[in-house]
């Protein structure tokens, strides 16, 4: 349980910082590792002598992974957080700002080109296409 619940988390984790998932879904699988191991732990305390230095260290490991799910959930909120703010950092000096405005026109006018000439190829394919067609028998056609 403990290891589906952890693999779920960290595919949560992932999601939402891709922007695929909510935050709620990663609270929900950080809470599900935290009660899973929860009942690990407990029923490790049924069976196992409560002062041994296993079941100390099994204490310890609950609580380091407790701590880490926290952390994970605290990580990835922050990386949506950046990843929601701007990308694009706009120079406030003249000659900056001017040189940014210039890139953003140049990129607009190559992707337009590139457009253009991926319509141009499109339309010498269906050209080229269409002169390689056999003639269709008219005689057969017409039977009207």
């Amino acid at each position: 349980m403990v290891a589906a619940a952890t693999h779920s988390l960290c595919e949560a984790a992932n999601a939402m910082v891709q922007g695929h998932a909510s935050e709620e879904r990663l609270s929900a699988s950080a809470k599900e590792v935290a009660a899973s191991t929860a009942q690990l732990l407990m029923a490790c305390k049924v069976k196992a002598d409560p002062g041994s230095v296993a079941m100390q260290r099994l204490q310890g490991a609950s609580t380091a992974v407790k701590r880490a799910t926290e952390a994970l959930v605290k990580a990835a909120q922050q990386s949506r957080e950046e990843d929601d703010q701007s990308n694009l950092t706009v120079n406030k000096r003249m000659v900056g700002g001017i040189a940014q405005e210039i890139q953003a026109q140049a990129e607009i006018l190559r992707k337009e080109k590139e457009l253009t000439d991926a319509r141009n190829k499109l339309m010498q394919i269906r050209r080229d296409r269409y002169k390689d067609r056999p003639p269709e028998d008219d005689d057969s056609s017409s039977s009207f």
